[in-house]
């Protein structure tokens, strides 16, 4: 019998934000008759210890704060500033070397930016490469020269939607380099059924009040000011309702850092008071999930993915959602294009979500479509399988 491929995966942290989330369904799914997963982070952080809950072993490097901050999205570094901090990951270089002549891993699968540039020296040592791409690269100088690196280095580049893979396609991406392998969700955990998070009486609302809520890390581009400020737009003529905002600041990149003091600060100035509350980061996701009666993704640029979408899909909660990119495939073409805004659009964010929550005659519908769009298109035993298959691929390529 054939011994397994060792994998090693390189995440750029070490948080539990979407990409994470992704990353280690990916990993603790494989088949291990085939593939064994072995898991390296930059820095420490929960990611380490949900990895060994789920029979990854994981360890992690030290990044030093100039890598470790920048950015190429949002509050971007400067050419110099992210140079320098190149040149200071020198010794992350040096252990993620180290991780890899310990594992003696038979491909390596980068997971960000950062862990893309580090996997390069293990190709020169003749290590096959597959970088995932989870977000949409700036048209700008840098971004190129990460394409170029990929298409001289990689053997494989997957992308979480075909947005993202066209968009990479666009910066000089060579054919046939990037394979679009939508995210899984793990419908096991995702389901209708189960507990839910009790936030009526965490927030002291009644326990019959109709609770919306906007979910996912807090980010300026993530639009959780848009959905505050729809929320503003809407307390005057619905007095019934109740709102969330569930997620914290997980990164530490450039552009991170008191967004949500900002967040409270609006909700305060717009007399929300009561009205709007913040969870900060949960674990507990299915069960949040399964506690809104509406579920709002509200992202100001377009999502590469929007793995909130097929999560609540798979809840059967009705989903408002920001229009663009990965999300419009996630949705597809049907009914639930109903409840679609463009990204911004605080007056059309009000009305989608007083529609979802007023016609209920519809909801059952939306729910249903959701559903049965997100079991046939999105289970992340089809990612696995997928993703395992092109590691075959890369893997025999190498030979």
């Amino acid at each position: 019998m054939t011994a397994p491929r060792r994998i090693l995966y390189l995440s750029p942290t070490a948080q539990l934000g979407g990409a994470e989330h992704s990353l280690l369904d990916l990993a603790a799914g494989l088949d291990r008759r085939r593939d064994e997963p072995r898991l390296l982070c930059l820095g420490e952080g929960p990611l380490l210890a949900a990895a060994a809950r789920r029979g990854v072993a994981a360890e992690h490097a030290v990044a030093p704060a100039a890598f470790a901050r920048t950015s190429l999205r949002g509050d971007r570094t400067g050419a110099v500033p992210l140079l320098a901090g190149v040149v200071q990951a020198a010794p992350t270089f040096a252990a993620v070397r180290r991780a890899a002549r310990r594992v003696r891993p038979t491909l390596v699968h980068s997971n960000g930016n950062k862990t893309h540039l580090l996997s390069v020296p293990l190709a020169l040592g003749g290590v096959p490469l597959v970088w995932h791409v989870r977000d949409f690269l700036r048209d700008r100088g840098p971004e190129r020269a990460l394409v170029r690196l990929a298409g001289r280095f990689a053997g494989a580049v997957i992308a979480n939607s075909t947005a993202v893979a066209a968009h990479l396609e666009r910066l000089g991406a060579r054919p046939g380099l990037v394979r679009a392998i939508p995210n899984g969700i793990d419908l096991t955990r995702f389901t209708a059924d189960g507990p839910r998070a009790d936030l009526r009486a965490a927030f002291g609302w009644a326990p019959a009040a109709r609770v919306v809520g906007m979910v996912g890390v807090l980010a300026r581009w993530k639009g959780q000011e848009v959905f505050l400020r729809a929320v503003g737009e809407l307390v005057a003529r619905r007095r019934d309702l109740r709102f969330v905002v569930v997620g914290g600041e997980l990164y530490t990149t450039r552009g991170h850092g008191d967004f949500e003091r900002h967040l409270r600060d609006l909700s305060r100035a717009l007399g929300l008071d009561g009205t709007v509350a913040f969870t900060g980061h949960r674990d507990d996701m299915p069960e949040i999930l399964r506690a809104l009666d509406v579920v709002v993704h509200a992202s100001v640029e377009p999502e590469p993915f929007g793995r909130v979408i097929a999560e609540a899909m798979a809840c059967e909660r009705p989903i408002v959602w920001a229009r663009g990119g990965g999300a419009d495939e996630i949705v597809g073409p049907g009914g639930l294009t109903a409840l679609g805004v463009p990204g911004g659009d605080v007056a059309g964010l009000a009305a989608a979500i007083e529609r979802a929550v007023s016609e209920r005659e519809r909801m059952r519908s939306w729910v249903d479509e959701g559903h049965r769009r997100v079991v046939e298109r999105f289970d992340v035993r089809e990612h696995v399988a997928r993703v395992q298959e092109l590691y075959a691929q890369v893997a025999r390529s190498r030979r």
